[in-house]
């Protein structure tokens, strides 16, 4: 290994299925407890309170597209924008949460893996590009993204494809409250290894796994409604996620900063995971009150949970590749700039990247 060999980011993409959904659309839903009972209060009620919490407007769902067909629309982007030759890959990563899934049937699959779908559908015949797919809950794409700088440093690649793609909306139980905060897309990067001696590209990270008491926060379980008890369906315990992201991804984000001794005045911004604004918002003034400050600049914060929901792996690699393509105004990001990447997620997780641009 050597210590000039840096992992950069050369290309980016992302897709967004064409279908809006907006909180208008579940006012026809039929809203039930935990314990299958209706809920005391009207539909306009309940996701007025959604959106004030959450920040969700809108989300996007996918038409006749299925999981592989959304990775690889972002990952053609993310090869074109890096300008290479696809079949110099050595390997492709793909993250998600429920293999290949389609709006035909609620089950999923994992057989053939959706990185070897997307290896396919971009025609990649170099046998020796590995095709790989990642199981990490929400923090999975910045997990990926580890792995590729890991597999870069070692000497194993020289050029990774890193796909996090969400296809969340068929298996969604439309009779519960949480379901209105996801949405489908996918966000892709390439990643090189290059000789500097300038600290550039993946500078250093910090990864948890509480998976003690929290293990079950976010899992699959049974429908809400009694009918329906044989499907399950992803289910969250809203309260303790909120509780552990505040805590852990702060502790991540410290964590990684002291390692890259790199002051958190130096980061221009905060690629969060897109769960919901209240959540996002509290993660980020907790951070920036352990080091001294009063509150964090609006600048260092971009969202798109307002229009795309919660799209669990694709949020973080779908923010960058917006702003980096002057999508996302005023936002912008330029040479020299500090990021860092933090996610939380299923499992429990919680991880941190920081990130120098060439």
């Amino acid at each position: 290994m050597q210590d000039s060999i840096r992992t950069v980011i050369i290309g980016t993409g992302s897709y967004l299925p064409e279908r809006i959904i907006k909180n208008e659309a579940f006012l026809s839903h039929r809203f039930l407890d935990k314990n299958g009972q209706p809920i005391p209060k009207t539909n306009e009620a309940i996701v007025e309170k959604l959106g004030q919490i959450s920040g969700i407007m809108e989300r996007r769902y996918i038409g006749s597209e299925d999981t592989a067909e959304v990775a690889f629309r972002a990952a053609e982007k993310a090869i074109a924008d890096a300008g290479i030759d696809k079949e110099s890959l050595d390997s492709v990563i793909v993250t998600h949460n429920f293999g290949q899934i389609n709006n035909q049937c609620n089950l999923t699959s994992l057989i053939p893996n959706v990185a070897s779908l997307v290896k396919n559908r971009l025609q990649i015949k170099n046998h020796r590009c590995v095709a790989i797919d990642l199981l990490f809950g929400c923090p999975g794409w910045v997990e990926s993204l580890i792995h590729a700088h890991r597999m870069i440093l070692c000497g194993d690649a020289r050029q990774v494809l890193v796909v996090g793609v969400e296809v969340i909306s068929p298996i969604l139980d439309e009779h519960n409250m949480d379901s209105m905060l996801f949405g489908d897309g996918a966000g892709a990067v390439v990643v090189k290894g290059i000789e500097s001696d300038e600290p550039i590209g993946i500078l250093g990270y910090t990864t948890y796994s509480h998976s003690g008491e929290e293990v079950d926060y976010l899992k699959m379980d049974s429908s809400v409604n009694e009918e329906e008890k044989a499907v399950i369906y992803p289910t969250m315990n809203g309260r303790q996620v909120y509780r552990y992201a505040v805590r852990k991804v702060p502790e991540a984000v410290n964590e990684c900063l002291d390692k890259c001794q790199v002051k958190l005045e130096d980061v221009s911004k905060a690629l969060l995971h897109q769960a919901n604004e209240k959540m996002i918002r509290a993660i980020l003034e907790k951070l920036y009150q352990q080091r001294g400050h009063d509150t964090f600049p609006e600048s260092a914060l971009p969202l798109t949970v307002n229009r795309l929901g919660n799209s669990s792996v694709a949020t973080i690699p779908t923010l960058l590749d917006m702003i980096l393509h002057g999508q996302l105004p005023p936002h912008e990001i330029n040479s020299g700039d500090h990021l860092i990447f933090a996610s939380v997620g299923a499992g429990m997780h919680a991880n941190c990247l920081l990130y120098r641009m060439a």
